[in-house]
């Protein structure tokens, strides 16, 4: 994504608030938005999805499901709907975010048109073997493609940062093509290092896109 188009100086106040106190009765300030999670087979969407579960639990409206194989790995998706508040300019505004998983797997490729459908923002979330990095490079030449074509944000994260030979974070960048610094002039980063199974940086990466996601939306 072009530097330029991450540009949030206007929207420095924004704050994405974690609240319960979600009122349904105030149609006029709200806003639903979708974000997929994309990446290659066991990369760890699921894992991320199941984090943000449990993280965010007194804020589901609904309990989410998730359609696997009978190998555990995600057939259809996962879908989950969260509940978020945030301040623009002093006023209020509710979310409700419904959270999708893109499945991974090959053979299901037909699939992820239906679960990108509508989306507002992705999460491309890459896997830190060094085995799976051509893998990592098709997945994420498809989610730019379809990203791109709809002007939809999108951040990367970086799974399983706790392998003993994880690809070291630059040679990631370079074989997906990203920018070597570590940041963007927004201060979101360029990749996002994590451990989805600790929940090391799976809710700040999801976060930032909601930032990302809302500056889109006031941006048209």
């Amino acid at each position: 994504m072009e530097l330029e188009q991450r540009n949030l100086d206007k929207f420095d106040k924004v704050k994405v608030e974690v609240s319960e106190d979600f009122d349904f009765n105030d149609s006029e300030n709200m806003i639903q938005f979708k974000i997929v999670y994309w990446g290659p087979g066991e990369s760890g969407k699921t894992t991320n999805f199941f984090r943000l579960r449990e993280k965010f639990d007194l804020l589901k409206l609904t309990r989410g499901y998730s359609i696997e194989t009978t190998e555990g790995r995600t057939l259809w998706e996962d879908s989950l709907y969260l509940l978020f508040k945030f301040t623009l300019h002093d006023v209020r505004f509710n979310i409700i975010c419904h959270v999708v998983t893109c499945t991974g797997q090959e053979r299901f490729l037909s699939t992820r048109e239906y679960v990108l459908d509508g989306a507002d923002g992705i999460m491309f979330i890459g896997d830190s073997n060094p085995k799976k990095i051509e893998q990592n490079k098709r997945s994420f030449r498809e989610l730019v493609s379809f990203a791109k074509l709809k002007e939809i944000p999108y951040l990367i994260q970086l799974n399983k940062r706790d392998l003993k030979k994880a690809i070291p974070i630059k040679d990631f960048k370079l074989h997906l093509g990203l920018p070597l610094q570590e940041s963007y002039p927004d201060g979101t980063l360029v990749v996002y290092p994590a451990e989805a199974l600790q929940g090391k940086n799976v809710v700040q990466s999801f976060t930032d896109l909601i930032l990302q996601v809302i500056f889109n939306y006031f941006k048209e």
